[in-house]
């Protein structure tokens, strides 16, 4: 089969929980789902937006590449900043395994390296970190060539979150109400590029108090139960 002419279209989305804390910071859920017969995913590139920068505390923790490459399990628990799964229809069981910052001399800032087990199987993704004017950048440039159904990272809010919480002082706190835009960019193995915002979702928030991700699904589903009370009217 001709890879360059397979089509490309992952769903990626986010979602954050709407309460945050100076001590645990926030958290954060990207979820990437590909249908049988695309393009495998080559490469990922995720920018997010000034409201969720990284905890430098946090950073200054990560493990350091000599005992890294030597052996994860000898990282300090403070590197552990999430976990992450992956199904792939090439198992039968899915790879999963914990999320670490790994600092690597003569570099500005730690790389986020996922380590994945499952059958036998070890694959490390390693996705590099870049900081500018507040905006976390993460790109992921080399992803394994295989069919992946779907794709969990969790970055957990906790002692060892990653990433704080930027908010007004009128937010209390809270990301609802927040206009949260998250640059992505998937590249296909065939070298199709999907360029997009993604509004990042927000769990936890009073029923009239959505981010504007929430407010557009809402609005989308009352359109569906207005055409759905038209048509059984018209059934009648």
């Amino acid at each position: 089969m001709n890879c360059a002419s397979l089509p490309f279209k992952p769903k990626l989305t986010a979602l954050t929980h709407a309460q945050t804390s100076k001590e645990d910071g926030a958290y954060l859920h990207i979820k990437i789902v590909s249908a049988p017969g695309q393009a495998n995913i080559g490469k990922l590139k995720v920018d997010l937006p000034k409201q969720l920068p990284s905890r430098l505390e946090t950073l200054q923790r990560a493990c350091r590449a000599a005992v890294f490459d030597v052996n994860p399990a000898g990282c300090p628990a403070a590197a552990v900043v999430g976990t992450a799964w992956i199904v792939t229809p090439v198992l039968r069981n899915q790879l999963t395994g914990p999320a670490y910052l790994v600092s690597h001399e003569g570099v500005a800032f730690p790389d986020l390296v996922i380590v994945l087990q499952g059958e036998g199987i070890t694959l490390d993704l390693e996705g590099q970190t870049d900081i500018r004017k507040g905006v976390t950048s993460s790109t992921f440039r080399s992803i394994p060539d295989a069919p992946i159904s779907t794709f969990d990272l969790v970055l957990a809010d906790g002692p060892h979150s990653v990433l704080a919480a930027d908010l007004p002082a009128k937010a209390k706190r809270s990301m609802c109400r927040q206009s949260l835009a998250m640059g992505t960019a998937l590249t296909g193995q065939n070298g199709a590029v999907i360029k997009q915002t993604t509004e990042i979702a927000v769990s936890g928030c009073p029923n009239k108090v959505k981010n504007k991700a929430g407010r557009k699904r809402e609005k989308k589903g009352a359109g569906t139960k207005k055409a759905s009370k038209n048509k059984k009217r018209e059934d009648k």
